[in-house]
Protein backbone atom coordinates (compact mmCIF):
# COMPACT_ATOMS: atom_id res chain seq x y z
CA UNK A 1 0.00 0.00 0.00
CA UNK A 2 2.84 2.33 0.90
CA UNK A 3 4.35 1.71 -2.57
CA UNK A 4 1.09 2.70 -4.26
CA UNK A 5 0.90 5.95 -2.27
CA UNK A 6 4.52 6.77 -3.16
CA UNK A 7 3.81 5.95 -6.82
CA UNK A 8 0.68 8.15 -6.88
CA UNK A 9 2.55 11.01 -5.24
CA UNK A 10 5.41 10.60 -7.72
CA UNK A 11 3.01 10.61 -10.69
CA UNK A 12 1.12 13.63 -9.40
CA UNK A 13 4.26 15.58 -8.66
CA UNK A 14 5.73 14.78 -12.07
CA UNK A 15 2.56 16.15 -13.65
CA UNK A 16 2.88 19.29 -11.59
CA UNK A 17 6.53 19.66 -12.49
CA UNK A 18 5.78 19.09 -16.16
CA UNK A 19 2.98 21.65 -16.16
CA UNK A 20 5.17 24.10 -14.26
CA UNK A 21 7.57 24.28 -17.21
CA UNK A 22 7.39 27.85 -18.46
CA UNK A 23 5.44 28.13 -21.68
CA UNK A 24 6.75 30.59 -24.24
CA UNK A 25 5.03 33.96 -24.07
CA UNK A 26 2.75 35.02 -26.89
CA UNK A 27 5.43 37.47 -28.01
CA UNK A 28 8.08 34.72 -28.04
CA UNK A 29 5.79 32.55 -30.17
CA UNK A 30 5.20 35.45 -32.53
CA UNK A 31 8.98 35.90 -32.81
CA UNK A 32 9.18 32.20 -33.76
CA UNK A 33 6.44 32.71 -36.35
CA UNK A 34 8.20 35.73 -37.82
CA UNK A 35 11.45 33.80 -37.93
CA UNK A 36 9.67 31.08 -39.91
CA UNK A 37 7.78 33.39 -42.27
CA UNK A 38 9.74 36.62 -42.59
CA UNK A 39 13.33 35.52 -42.71
CA UNK A 40 16.12 37.38 -44.42
CA UNK A 41 16.25 34.51 -46.90
CA UNK A 42 12.65 35.23 -47.93
CA UNK A 43 13.47 38.92 -48.40
CA UNK A 44 16.43 37.89 -50.52
CA UNK A 45 14.16 35.68 -52.63
CA UNK A 46 11.70 38.51 -53.13
CA UNK A 47 14.47 40.93 -54.10
CA UNK A 48 16.26 38.38 -56.31
CA UNK A 49 14.70 39.79 -59.49
CA UNK A 50 16.28 43.17 -58.68
CA UNK A 51 19.65 41.50 -58.24
CA UNK A 52 19.28 39.52 -61.46
CA UNK A 53 18.33 42.68 -63.36
CA UNK A 54 21.55 44.34 -62.25
CA UNK A 55 23.66 41.19 -62.58
CA UNK A 56 24.46 41.85 -66.23
CA UNK A 57 23.18 45.09 -67.73
CA UNK A 58 23.53 44.89 -71.51
CA UNK A 59 25.82 47.59 -72.86
CA UNK A 60 26.88 48.81 -69.42
CA UNK A 61 30.44 49.81 -68.86
CA UNK A 62 32.28 47.98 -66.08
CA UNK A 63 31.94 51.10 -63.93
CA UNK A 64 28.16 51.30 -64.55
CA UNK A 65 27.82 47.60 -63.81
CA UNK A 66 29.73 48.03 -60.56
CA UNK A 67 27.52 50.97 -59.57
CA UNK A 68 24.36 48.98 -60.32
CA UNK A 69 25.61 46.03 -58.25
CA UNK A 70 26.51 48.35 -55.36
CA UNK A 71 23.07 49.98 -55.51
CA UNK A 72 21.40 46.56 -55.47
CA UNK A 73 23.41 45.53 -52.40
CA UNK A 74 22.55 48.77 -50.62
CA UNK A 75 18.83 48.28 -51.33
CA UNK A 76 19.03 44.76 -49.89
CA UNK A 77 20.81 46.02 -46.77
CA UNK A 78 18.31 48.83 -46.29
CA UNK A 79 15.39 46.43 -46.61
CA UNK A 80 16.83 43.98 -44.08
CA UNK A 81 17.61 46.85 -41.67
CA UNK A 82 14.06 48.17 -42.04
CA UNK A 83 12.59 44.76 -41.22
CA UNK A 84 14.81 44.55 -38.12
CA UNK A 85 13.70 48.02 -37.05
CA UNK A 86 10.01 47.21 -37.56
CA UNK A 87 10.16 43.85 -35.77
CA UNK A 88 8.82 45.06 -32.37
CA UNK A 89 5.91 46.80 -34.11
CA UNK A 90 5.22 43.70 -36.18
CA UNK A 91 5.12 41.57 -33.02
CA UNK A 92 2.67 44.03 -31.46
CA UNK A 93 0.41 43.97 -34.53
CA UNK A 94 0.42 40.17 -34.64
CA UNK A 95 -0.34 40.07 -30.92
CA UNK A 96 -3.28 42.45 -31.31
CA UNK A 97 -4.60 40.62 -34.38
CA UNK A 98 -4.24 36.93 -33.53
CA UNK A 99 -5.15 34.96 -30.43
CA UNK A 100 -2.63 32.76 -28.66
CA UNK A 101 -4.26 29.62 -30.08
CA UNK A 102 -4.22 31.06 -33.61
CA UNK A 103 -0.47 31.75 -33.26
CA UNK A 104 0.00 28.16 -32.06
CA UNK A 105 -1.92 26.91 -35.11
CA UNK A 106 0.16 28.99 -37.50
CA UNK A 107 3.37 27.75 -35.90
CA UNK A 108 2.20 24.16 -36.27
CA UNK A 109 1.30 24.76 -39.93
CA UNK A 110 4.56 26.49 -40.90
CA UNK A 111 6.59 23.78 -39.15
CA UNK A 112 4.74 21.08 -41.11
CA UNK A 113 6.02 19.83 -44.49
CA UNK A 114 3.08 21.56 -46.21
CA UNK A 115 3.77 24.85 -44.44
CA UNK A 116 7.48 24.69 -45.27
CA UNK A 117 6.61 23.99 -48.91
CA UNK A 118 4.35 27.02 -48.93
CA UNK A 119 7.11 29.22 -47.52
CA UNK A 120 9.65 27.91 -50.02
CA UNK A 121 7.39 28.20 -53.06
CA UNK A 122 5.53 31.46 -52.32
CA UNK A 123 8.16 33.82 -53.76
CA UNK A 124 8.20 31.93 -57.08
CA UNK A 125 4.41 31.74 -57.06
CA UNK A 126 4.16 35.47 -56.40
CA UNK A 127 6.56 36.22 -59.24
CA UNK A 128 4.57 34.12 -61.67
CA UNK A 129 1.28 35.69 -60.55
CA UNK A 130 2.75 39.19 -60.99
CA UNK A 131 3.88 38.30 -64.52
CA UNK A 132 0.42 36.98 -65.34
CA UNK A 133 -1.30 40.09 -63.96
CA UNK A 134 1.08 42.41 -65.83
CA UNK A 135 0.38 40.66 -69.13
CA UNK A 136 -3.37 40.82 -68.54
CA UNK A 137 -3.17 44.50 -67.61
CA UNK A 138 -1.34 45.17 -70.88
CA UNK A 139 -4.31 43.68 -72.72
CA UNK A 140 -6.62 46.01 -70.79
CA UNK A 141 -4.48 49.10 -71.38
CA UNK A 142 -6.20 50.22 -74.63
CA UNK A 143 -9.62 49.94 -72.96
CA UNK A 144 -8.38 51.79 -69.86
CA UNK A 145 -6.97 54.57 -72.05
CA UNK A 146 -10.28 54.80 -73.94
CA UNK A 147 -12.24 55.10 -70.66
CA UNK A 148 -9.87 57.78 -69.37
CA UNK A 149 -10.16 59.66 -72.67
CA UNK A 150 -13.97 59.66 -72.42
CA UNK A 151 -14.00 60.97 -68.85
CA UNK A 152 -14.82 64.66 -68.53
CA UNK A 153 -11.95 66.86 -67.37
CA UNK A 154 -11.96 67.70 -63.66
CA UNK A 155 -13.75 70.88 -62.66
CA UNK A 156 -11.58 73.80 -61.63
Amino acid sequence: MKTIVVLVIALLSSGVVASAQPQPSKEAKIEQLLALTSSTAMVEQILAPLKSMTAQIPGATPQQQEQANAASSKIMSLTVALLDKLRPQMVKIYSETFSDSEIDGMLAFYRSPTGRAMLEKTPALTGRMMTLMQSQMMELLPEIQRIIGEAPPPAR
